[in-house]
């Protein structure tokens, strides 16, 4: 089993991963050697701590929300008309929806992209998704922000621990193929033949036969915001290497939680001044 274990900061040109307290250091991201960067204020703000208090309730909750935003500069009147009130109070919802743009903007300007694909959930954990690459569309800067904003933090680990993708892409298929097995074992009531695929599922998640021998599972920072590399969707499923993008995994149990993720939905059109 590998052992999962709090973010440390390693050396970044081994490990391939950027610690900073500012936004400005996502732009090392552009070096292909570096897989992600976490922006981790040195204090996290009150407000942060009572919207997770509330998500935790189950006082805030809502439908998964896709919201492609033609022009950036429109989504604080998009999220103001998207999110609901109700459990939330009113500073807390403002502060969530400056703390969304700001992220927007950032991306902006790191990716060069006018408008971006937003995704905000309230969910709590399942064992449906295992390890995993979050890709663009062809032709997409290849970059994209996640912030968690309570519960258990994004487990990832380091390319320097994957000997080779196709390792990787022949347990991806099998994980897949089994979680598709097994909610469907369930939608129809066979409670043994999900149970054999729940349990083939959770042993390859435990093997995680990608990793070379005593590789450690990582977690992000609480509260961090994420700047990672995505794949070109058209290179999902080649060897490619495997820094190119950086692999994660949500936990499967525990309390709901916030997650914001945004990519570009446009091409690149400028960069960061």
């Amino acid at each position: 089993m590998n052992r999962v274990v709090d973010s440390v900061e390693i050396e970044a040109e081994a490990s391939g991963i950027i610690f900073a307290e500012e936004f400005a250091a996502i732009e090392r991201l552009r070096d292909p050697a570096v897989q992600a960067v976490f922006v981790r204020p040195s204090r996290r703000p009150e407000w942060e701590e009572r919207l997770g208090a509330v998500v935790e309730s189950g006082a805030f909750r809502f439908e998964r929300l896709t919201l492609p935003t033609a022009r950036i500069e429109e989504l604080p009147s998009i999220l103001e008309a998207s999110l609901p009130e109700e459990g939330l109070a009113f500073a807390t919802r403002l502060a969530l929806i400056d703390d969304i743009a700001v992220m927007a903007d950032e991306l902006r300007q790191l990716a060069g992209c006018n408008s971006v694909l937003l995704r905000v959930l309230v969910e709590a954990p399942t064992e449906i998704c295992g390890f995993h690459i979050d890709t663009v569309g062809p032709g997409l800067p290849p970059f994209g922000l996640l912030k968690v904003y309570n519960g258990e933090a994004t487990r990832y680990v380091l390319a320097r621990d994957m000997p080779d993708m196709g390792r990787f892409y022949d347990y991806l298929g099998k994980r897949e193929r089994l979680s598709a097995e097994w909610r469907a074992a369930l939608q129809k009531e066979d409670a043994a033949a999900a149970d054999r695929r729940r349990s083939s599922m959770l042993n390859l998640d435990e093997m995680l036969p990608f990793l070379r021998k005593g590789a450690k599972v990582y977690r992000t920072p609480p509260g961090a915001v994420v700047a990672f590399r995505h794949l070109d969707v058209r290179e999902l499923w080649n060897l490619h290497p495997s820094g190119r993008t950086w692999l994660h995994c949500s936990p499967m149990s525990g309390t709901p939680r916030l997650v914001v993720n945004l990519s570009p939905a446009n091409p690149r059109t400028a960069r960061r001044r």
